[in-house]
């Protein structure tokens, strides 16, 4: 099974991004920078982060969609940078963000009632940057 490296995470989260509407992408910048430059020990919400989460609530579904997959992948790169700044192993944040990534879209894209196929639940790290890599 492979592993994820960081740049490819970064490209990722990027091609993400570029399909995101002008507002939509304020929007999550400003999030992203606040959560991003906030305090390691800081685990609540500012009033500002709750407003701009509210914001987002607001925009398309298909602005919604990308960001659900956005927000799982730039977790697995908050996670990575942690791990790797404490000298501990990082691959495995990146790998699983992007398998967990792959199954939001998945599931972001099916009708509601849809089970989840299978195979997803079981998708490997090549085959989950295979679906983040497919327009949709």
């Amino acid at each position: 099974m492979g592993s994820v490296d960081r740049l490819t995470l970064v490209e990722l989260i990027e091609a993400e991004k570029a399909k995101l509407s002008p507002e939509a992408l304020e929007i999550w910048e400003g999030l992203d920078t606040s959560l991003y430059l906030g305090s390691d020990e800081e685990t609540r919400l500012k009033p500002h982060e709750v407003a701009t989460i509210n914001r987002m609530a607001l925009l398309p579904e298909s602005d919604q969609r990308v960001i659900n997959v956005l927000t799982e992948l730039r977790a697995g790169l908050y996670q990575s940078d942690y791990s790797e700044s404490r000298g501990d192993p990082s691959h495995q944040h990146r790998d699983k963000c992007v398998v967990f990534a792959s199954i939001i879209k998945d599931r972001e894209e099916r009708e509601p009632g849809t089970p989840v196929p299978p195979d997803v639940l079981s998708r490997t790290v090549e085959q989950a940057l295979v679906r983040l890599r497919e327009n949709g």
